[in-house]
C-alpha cells in the first residue's frame, strides 16, 4: 500500500513538473515572438546630412512626424526605438556645389551617382539584415528617405526590394519626405529627359515604382525637389519654386541638433501637420496611384513673399505687409498655373516649356477668379485678412539645404566607420532681434498660431469653392459641348434631309420630263404615221380619177368620130 501510494505521488510530481515546463516554454515562446515581431526603421538623410545618427532630433523628428501609418507608429505599438532607429551613413554630397554648406568640403566631395550609390549600397545590406539577420525573422522594415536619401531610396526600390520575395515584400514600407524622385513633381523627374550629364555624373534614374510595397510620399507645396512646376515658361512658378528652395525644403525636421531653432515651414506644428497629412481628416490632400499614395501639404503662404519679409528690415515689414496680403491672391492664381495636378501621380512626368496647361486653361473662368482675387486682396490689405504672411528665419544662402539641415562643417564625419566627432553646432543663423523666435511655431508677423489654422481653414473652404466652381464649370462645360455636338447633328441631319428631298423632287421632275419627252416623240411618231398612212391613200385616187378621165375622153373622141363620119 505505502509502495503504491509513492508511485502515484511520484506520476503526480511528475506531471507537474511536466506542466510547468509546457507553460515555461509557452511563456518563453510568447516572449521570443513578441520580440521577433517588432519594426526597424532605416533613415536615409539628404544631402549635407551623412550621418543622421549623431544629429540630436533627427530620426526622432522623422519616426514621429511621418512614421505614424507604418508599424512604427501607433498601429505597430510605437515601435522603432532606441536601436531599431538607424541613420544611414553615406557621403550625402553634392559635387561640385561647395557654396552649399557641407554639400562638398575638402574631406568629403562625391558626385551626385557617387554618393547616392554608396548611399543604395547600404540602405541594401541593412534591409538585408533587418529582413533576414540572427533573431530578426519577422520583423517589419520601414525606409525612410529625404531628398537625396528619397534618390537612395528610389534605386533600392528599383533594384534590391524589387528583387525580395513577396513574404518579404509584405513586411517592408516606404516613406518619403520631399523625395527628389517623385513621379509627378520631382525635380529629377521633371529633367528625366536629360538621361545623364557625364561632367557631373548625374544619373536621371527610373522614379519611386510600385515592386509591391507600401509607398507612402510627403511633400510641402511648391518644395521644388519633390513638387517642382509643370510649365517651366510660366516665371511667376519658377521664381516662387526658387524661393521654396531656400525657406521650405529644409524645414521637414526641425528642431533638431542641425537647427535648434528652425520650425516647420509656413507656420505649420506638429498638431497642425498631423491634421494636414492625415487623408481622412484631410482628404483633398492625398493622392493616390499605382497603389501608392502622395501627400501634398498645403502652402499657408506664398515662398516668394515669405523671403522678401524675411530679408526685409524690421520697419520695412511693416510697410510691405498690406503690399503682400494685397498682392497674394492674385500672385498665387499666376503661380498655380504652373502646376497641374490633374493626373496619375505615379506616372513620370517631364517639364513642359509653355507657361500653362492650354488644354484646362479657361480664360472665361480664369478672368472671373483673377477680378475675384483682386476683391480678395483689397479686403486683405484693408482688413490684415487671412493672407498675412509669415516672416520665417532666414538662412544665408551658403546655408541652405538640398534636403535637410546639414551637419556644421567643422564637424569631423567618418561615413565609412559609422562614427562621427561631433563639436559645437553653429550658432542659431539669421535670426533677427525684430523677427521672433519660438519653439514651437514658425515666426509670423504678428506671431500667432492662431492666424495660421485660420488661414489653414480659409484655404481649404477656398478649395472647396473653387473645387466646386470648378466642377460646375466643367459640367456646364460639358453640357455646353453636348448641345453644340446636338445642334451640329441635328443640323448635318436637316441638310441630309434637305439634300435627300431635292434630289428625289429632282429625279421626280427629270422623270417627269422624260415622260413628257417620250409622250410627245409618240405623238410625233403617230402623226407622222397619219400622214403617211394619208399620203399613200391620196396617190391611190388620183391614179383612178385619171383612168376615169382617159375613158371618157376617148369615148368623147369616138363620138366626134362617128359624128364626123355621119
Amino acid at each position: 500500500m505505502e509502495v503504491g501510494m509513492r508511485r502515484i505521488i511520484r506520476s503526480i510530481g511528475v506531471l507537474f513538473v511536466a506542466m510547468l515546463g509546457v507553460v515555461g516554454l509557452a511563456i518563453a515562446s510568447a516572449f521570443s515572438a513578441a520580440l521577433a515581431f517588432g519594426a526597424v526603421a532605416l533613415i536615409v538623410p539628404g544631402t549635407g546630412t551623412p550621418n543622421a545618427n549623431i544629429v540630436p532630433g533627427y530620426t526622432q523628428q522623422a519616426r514621429d512626424r511621418y512614421l505614424t501609418t507604418t508599424a512604427c507608429g501607433p498601429k505597430g505599438g510605437l515601435q522603432c526605438q532606441g536601436s531599431d532607429l538607424q541613420g544611414i551613413n553615406y557621403p550625402a554630397t553634392f559635387f561640385p556645389l561647395f557654396i552649399f554648406n557641407n554639400w562638398c568640403t575638402l574631406q568629403r566631395c562625391n558626385t551626385w551617382d557617387d554618393s547616392v550609390g554608396q548611399g543604395t549600397a547600404a540602405l541594401n545590406a541593412a534591409i538585408d539584415t533587418a529582413l533576414h539577420g540572427a533573431g530578426n525573422g519577422g520583423q517589419d522594415v520601414v525606409v525612410f528617405g529625404y531628398s537625396q536619401g528619397g534618390a537612395v531610396v528610389a534605386d533600392s526600390l528599383n533594384g534590391y526590394i524589387r528583387n525580395l520575395s513577396d513574404a518579404d515584400k509584405a513586411r517592408v514600407e516606404v516613406v518619403t519626405i520631399g523625395g527628389i524622385e517623385n513621379p509627378d513633381g520631382g525635380f529629377w523627374q521633371r529633367l528625366a529627359f536629360l538621361r545623364y550629364i557625364p561632367i557631373l555624373n548625374i544619373s536621371f534614374n527610373p522614379p519611386m515604382t510600385s515592386p509591391g510595397v507600401n509607398y507612402t510620399s510627403y511633400g510641402f507645396e511648391y518644395d521644388p525637389v519633390v513638387n517642382a512646376p509643370r510649365y517651366w515658361g510660366n516665371p511667376f512658378a519658377l521664381l516662387n519654386a526658387l524661393a521654396a528652395f531656400e525657406n521650405v525644403h529644409g524645414y521637414y525636421l526641425p528642431p533638431n541638433g542641425n537647427a535648434p531653432t528652425d520650425t516647420l515651414p509656413f507656420g505649420y506644428t506638429d498638431e497642425t501637420l498631423a491634421t494636414a497629412i492625415n487623408c481622412t481628416q484631410s482628404p483633398s490632400n492625398c493622392r493616390y496611384g499605382s497603389g501608392n499614395t502622395y501627400i501634398t501639404i498645403p502652402a499657408l503662404t506664398l515662398p516668394i513673399y515669405n523671403l522678401l519679409l524675411g530679408i526685409a528690415p524690421g520697419p520695412l515689414k511693416t510697410v510691405l505687409q498690406p503690399l503682400v496680403n494685397l498682392l497674394t491672391p492674385v500672385t498665387r492664381l499666376l503661380i498655380d498655373l504652373g502646376y497641374n495636378y490633374s493626373g496619375d501621380p505615379s506616372v513620370p512626368t517631364p517639364l513642359s516649356v509653355l507657361p500653362f496647361d492650354p488644354f484646362t486653361f479657361n480664360p472665361i473662368d480664369f478672368s472671373i477668379k483673377f477680378v475675384q482675387a483682386i476683391v480678395q486682396g483689397i479686403q486683405d490689405a484693408t482688413n490684415g485678412g487671412p493672407a498675412t504672411l509669415q516672416a520665417p528665419v532666414v538662412q544665408p544662402l551658403v546655408a541652405s539645404t538640398f534636403a535637410a539641415r546639414s551637419v556644421s562643417a567643422e564637424s569631423t564625419d567618418s561615413v565609412a566607420e559609422g562614427t562621427t566627432t561631433p563639436v559645437a553646432l553653429d550658432a542659431p543663423v539669421g535670426t533677427t532681434a525684430d523677427v521672433p523666435q519660438g519653439a514651437g511655431d514658425h515666426a509670423t508677423n504678428d506671431g500667432t498660431a492662431a492666424q495660421a489654422a485660420e488661414q489653414a481653414a480659409a484655404d481649404k473652404a477656398a478649395a472647396a469653392e473653387k473645387e466646386a466652381a470648378d466642377k460646375a464649370a466643367g459640367e456646364k462645360e460639358a453640357a455646353d459641348k453636348e448641345a453644340a455636338a446636338k445642334a451640329a447633328a441635328d443640323k448635318v441631319a436637316a441638310e441630309k434631309e434637305a439634300t435627300e428631298k431635292a434630289a428625289a423632287e429632282k429625279a421626280a421632275g427629270d422623270k417627269e420630263k422624260d415622260a413628257a419627252t417620250q409622250a410627245a416623240a409618240d405623238k410625233a411618231k403617230e402623226a407622222a404615221e397619219n400622214a403617211k398612212d394619208a399620203g399613200a391613200a391620196g396617190s391611190g385616187d388620183k391614179g383612178a380619177d385619171a383612168g376615169t378621165t382617159s375613158t371618157t375622153e376617148t369615148e368623147t373622141g369616138t363620138g366626134d368620130t362617128e359624128q364626123k363620119a355621119a
